[in-house]
């Protein structure tokens, strides 16, 4: 099976947390070295969407799996500064996650893959009509030209995406917990001691649920 390219959005001032969430430790690494562990392991190229290069240690550029750097120099919104990124790739298909998500289900990225078809976008979509954009893949020939997006659900909307129902593919809705507070990060801390392996996705563990996307973009 081909594999995408995966893109790390890891340029969020992390306010909330008071640290940049790339280098906040979440069991014995950090959030970024979990978000390249996950991203190595499905793409075959794999890109660190940055605005501060300088706050990256050279190490993560220097080993045998290095990302490839895409400087964000957009001073646009979130949606529009993402589309500059991804315009930058040198793939057409891209998985795109958050530097936040630890615990992102491996077979996700191919479910999509599955489904995009001739679609703009595939997009992991809960019953409740809640969006996971920032774990959804994205065709870069089809990235809307306009800027002044509102949203990244309304990018989602803008490339004639197909939406997967994720529960009925069997993916735990905790796969999908995003570190935005202190709180997420006791959450996932409990879940990291409560699974033998943060990459658990038989769905029929005693893991606790997280709440279903948080998603307001």
């Amino acid at each position: 099976m081909r594999k995408p390219a995966v893109a790390i959005a890891a340029g969020g001032s992390s306010s909330r947390l008071g640290t940049p969430k790339p280098f906040l430790r979440l069991g014995v690494a950090t959030l970024l070295e979990h978000a390249l562990e996950y991203a190595f392991g499905i793409g075959d190229e794999v890109y660190l969407l940055a605005r501060d290069p300088a706050r990256f240690p050279p190490s993560i550029f220097s080993d045998g799996r290095s990302p490839r750097l895409i400087l964000d120099d957009d001073n646009g919104g979130f949606p529009d500064r993402i589309v500059g990124s991804l315009r930058k790739t040198q793939d057409d298909l891209i998985f795109l996650m958050g530097c936040d998500m630890p615990f992102l289900d491996p077979r996700l990225p191919f479910l999509l893959l599955s489904k995009i078809g001739d679609h703009g976008a595939a997009v992991p979509a809960w019953q409740n009509g809640y969006l996971e954009p920032l774990a959804a893949l994205y065709r870069a020939s089809a990235l809307p030209s306009r800027r002044g997006i509102p949203s990244m659900r309304q990018l989602c909307l803008m490339m004639e995406p197909v939406f997967v129902n994720i529960e009925d593919a069997g993916i735990p809705s905790w796969t999908f917990l995003n570190i935005n507070t202190k709180e997420d990060l006791l959450e996932a801390e409990l879940i990291l001691r409560s699974s033998r392996s943060p990459r658990s996705s038989c769905g029929k563990s005693s893991i606790p649920r997280c709440p279903k996307s948080r998603c307001s973009w």
